[in-house]
């Protein structure tokens, strides 16, 4: 047991993540680092683990505010791996000796930020350790659903593959003390392995410095916003253009990184949508607040969109399709639709419909019921530690 001062026991938590979670630039890594940060301002000790590797985020500086230790792994990338480990390869590629020995140094909880961090759940050195896991999605599930929609051939495939050895991997979950599903919908699953305990995702809290949403100020268009590489978004965004434009007569804007060819030609043919590629930050939370409606849809049902939790934060009404609806947690603090016609016709209604301080106060307060970073990093501490 670690103490401090001899008489105060510190609360020690090992954190082992399978990314540099900063700058939090995608929905996975905000959930990490925003509960590393809540985690750290509810006063427990970490020694944060994580993987690095080309393309993503390198090892930092930043980590060190809100940790006791930071530990870097790269991770192990090869084609051996991809292809022949027993192991899926998200998990089988970020294994290390060094992360072993580091958490064997105490007996310290061990939480594991998704499957992809699990190698060492079943270890025997850690068999009677209290080990917690984070799971971001059905990960087999959301791997199989990357494949249907996946045009290039080597990747379908390796979706395919790693979607199969996700799904023989996942009953390594029986190993977990608990499991905190970020999804709602996602309980009933996890806990045939475990207990199982909901935590909501946590999320961006340091917006304030681009506020501009004003409740007075009439917005003039529609937003979809999204990673437009990652083919679930581009999908939806040609719903919106083919399907939902040509039966609205106000501005529809698609923003996001990486448009293909393919979809800008796409949002050319419509005379009300506007496509804005790669906006910066500050660009794009702009336009988060001054749409008069974001309109968030998806066509594969897993985790929580955390684009969503931010457009119910720092923009007026919301328009979602119930695939982005968890387990209805979003009933009252957005409008739910599903066809074509629909949306159109909410869309329309809400174009004419004031957004109001009074309004914006009442979602608030129904928001912060479920999303609230302290409240829900306290439901991980009380489950650990209590």
């Amino acid at each position: 047991m670690i103490t401090e001062n001899k008489t105060h026991t510190v609360k020690h938590l090992h954190l082992v993540a399978f990314d540099v979670p900063y700058p939090a630039n995608y929905g996975g890594i905000v959930d990490v680092l925003y509960k590393l940060k809540s985690l750290h301002a509810a006063g427990i000790k970490i020694t944060f683990h994580c993987f690095f590797y080309k393309g993503h985020n390198q090892p930092n500086d930043e980590l060190k505010k809100y940790c006791d230790q930071v530990f870097y792994y790269k991770r192990k990338q090869n084609i051996f791996r991809l292809f022949f480990a027993y192991r899926p390869y998200i998990v089988s590629s970020r294994s290390s000796a060094e992360l072993l020995e580091n958490l064997l140094k105490d007996n310290s909880p061990i939480l594991f930020d998704g499957i992809h961090s699990c190698y060492y759940l079943d270890h025997p050195a850690l068999k009677d350790r209290k080990k917690y896991v984070r799971a971001h999605n059905i990960e087999h599930s959301y791997y199989h659903g990357l494949a249907a929609v996946e045009r290039n051939f080597f990747k379908r495939g390796y979706f395919h593959k790693d979607g199969q050895r996700l799904h023989a991997y996942e009953p390594v979950l029986s190993n977990a003390t608990t499991i905190f599903p970020i999804a709602k919908m996602d309980v009933p699953h996890f806990s045939k392995y475990s207990k199982t305990v909901y935590v909501p995702p946590f999320f961006i809290t340091d917006h304030a410095k681009h506020e501009v949403n004003k409740s007075d100020i009439q917005g003039r268009f529609i937003l979809f916003h999204g990673n437009l590489r990652v083919r679930e978004n581009e999908l939806a965004a040609k719903f919106i253009i083919n399907e939902v434009a040509p039966l609205m007569r106000h501005k529809i804007v698609i923003a996001g990184k990486a448009p293909s060819t393919w979809l800008k030609n796409e949002a050319s043919v419509e005379e009300n949508v506007q496509l804005i590629a790669d906006p910066s930050t500050i660009q794009l939370d702009s336009l988060i607040q001054y749409a008069q409606v974001n309109l968030l849809m998806t066509f594969q049902q897993t985790g929580v969109k955390l684009k969503l939790i931010h457009a119910l934060e720092h923009g007026k009404f919301v328009v979602i399709n119930s695939k982005m609806n968890d387990a209805d947690i979003f009933e009252g603090l957005c409008s739910v639709r599903d066809t074509a016609e629909e949306i159109a016709k909410k869309l329309e209604e809400l174009m004419r419909t004031d957004f109001t301080a009074e309004f914006k106060a009442q979602r608030d307060e129904k928001f912060r019921v479920i999303f609230d970073n302290q409240k829900n990093a306290q439901k991980i501490i009380d489950v650990i530690f209590g």
